[in-house]
């Protein structure tokens, strides 16, 4: 008997054959991050701007995360001051806010489903990930993110 990928919404079995991602949106693209680099969910967010000519962040509890815009990052328009949804997750040793048109599921795929990327305009994304509904979208490697 073959074992079947969970359905969204349930838990991941506790194995490293499979993944968890959260799927995001930026204008008409869907990404999805790896769950483990996510910290935290969040619905509209204005940004903070210190200064004329400076990157925006967010204060979250005290803390001034940077922000990394994911439609100016593919090459769309940014976020003006704010944005719809926000990802606070870990890209290596700092803590980032990724801004995001929507954060959609959380989906559980067999690891098998992802392989490197061949091509991606993307420099931020070095896998694609195949989920059953959605079809196969680029990996962020948090990593790769740069910030500013």
């Amino acid at each position: 008997m073959q074992p079947s990928s969970p359905s969204a919404g349930e838990p991941a079995p506790s194995s490293p054959a499979f993944i968890e991602v959260v799927v995001v949106r930026a204008g008409t693209h869907l990404f999805a991050i790896d769950v483990e680099a996510a910290i935290e969910i969040r619905g509209p967010e204005t940004f903070d701007r210190p200064g004329s000519g400076t990157s925006p962040h967010l204060t979250v509890r005290g803390h001034a995360l940077p922000v990394v815009d994911l439609r100016q990052a593919i090459g769309l328009t940014a976020f003006a001051h704010g944005c719809p949804a926000m990802l606070l997750m870990q890209a290596g040793a700092e803590t980032l806010a990724l801004a995001v048109d929507e954060v959609r599921d959380i989906e559980s795929v067999p690891r098998s489903q992802m392989q490197p990327t061949n091509g991606t305009p993307f420099a931020f994304c070095s896998h694609r990930i195949v989920l059953s509904t959605l079809g196969e979208i680029p990996l962020i490697d948090h990593a790769l993110l740069k910030i500013g």
